[in-house]
């Protein structure tokens, strides 16, 4: 049975790492409620898989296009894509895998894709799509972001600074396209069982993780109500605090935390 909620955002959504992981969650229940898809992601062949899956189960048309999101050709390449459909939805879901190690023992190129990936793709996408939406005067914005957004954070400093962009770019959109009927989300998904998570190194214990259905369901439910929510009720507890303390606090909690998921020395730091 369709969700006529989301047929509201049709009849087409374009979700940026939609092939796996949270972004095919958010692929498949667009499908179950009747809109058109197009994917994006940097590998054929999950892309391929994803399209079959949404299209074998769903009467929905589901375009994949392989494509490098931090690509300085991205700008011209998205118009092309997308111009033939009325994309009423938009989810970009790109920028999960970073990995963890200092700020300079890594080569500066990898803090610029960072940014290209989690700030430039984002403006280039929301530009684009979202000045359509404001045009027709409906439609949907979800950027994901990342508990690391809301504190600086040893070890990923660039991660955690490209996705308090991301927060930040989707709160600011929120208050310009609330009045033209877009609705704008960004969306903190918190630790996530998910591929690209497993690729940074991450091995969860039992429970340490959210499902990525359950990020993806909260995130659809939510967009009406923007401008940030926060996936789960231990990461909103967890986002409250890094809130509410001396940024010291917060700093050194996320830094802790982040150290402890891929095994590297906690650093002493100044209370």
């Amino acid at each position: 049975m369709s969700d006529t909620r989301l047929e509201n955002y049709g009849p087409w959504a374009l979700v940026a790492g939609g092939s796996e992981g949270i972004g095919l969650c958010f692929a498949r229940r667009l499908a179950a409620a009747g809109i058109n898809l197009i994917l994006l992601a940097r590998r054929p062949g999950p892309l391929a898989a994803a399209r079959d899956e949404l299209q074998r189960d769903h009467a929905v048309e589901v375009r994949t296009h392989a494509l490098d999101l931090t690509s300085p050709g991205l700008e011209d390449e998205l118009p092309a894509l997308t111009a033939d459909l009325d994309i009423g939805l938009l989810v970009y879901n790109a920028g999960a895998t970073h990995g963890a190690s200092p700020f300079h023992d890594n080569p500066l190129e990898r803090a610029h894709q960072l940014v290209a990936l989690n700030c430039t793709g984002p403006l280039v996408f929301t530009h684009l799509l979202g000045g359509r939406m404001r045009e027709r005067g409906r439609g949907g914005i979800i950027l994901l972001s990342s508990m690391a957004g809301l504190a600086g954070g040893g070890f990923i400093t660039t991660y955690a600074a490209t996705k308090a962009f991301d927060i930040v770019l989707a709160e600011g959109l929120w208050a310009e396209l609330t009045p033209h009927g877009v609705h704008v989300l960004g969306l903190i998904a918190g630790s996530t069982d998910t591929p690209a998570m497993t690729a940074a190194g991450i091995s969860f214990g039992a429970g340490e993780a959210k499902d990525p259905d359950d990020v993806a369901r909260e995130g659809l439910e939510r967009l009406p109500h923007g401008p940030l929510h926060v996936a789960g009720a231990e990461n909103r507890e967890a986002a409250a605090f890094m809130r509410s303390q001396d940024r010291r606090q917060p700093v050194a909690a996320m830094t802790a935390g982040s150290a402890a998921l891929f095994d590297l020395p906690i650093p002493d730091l100044p209370d």
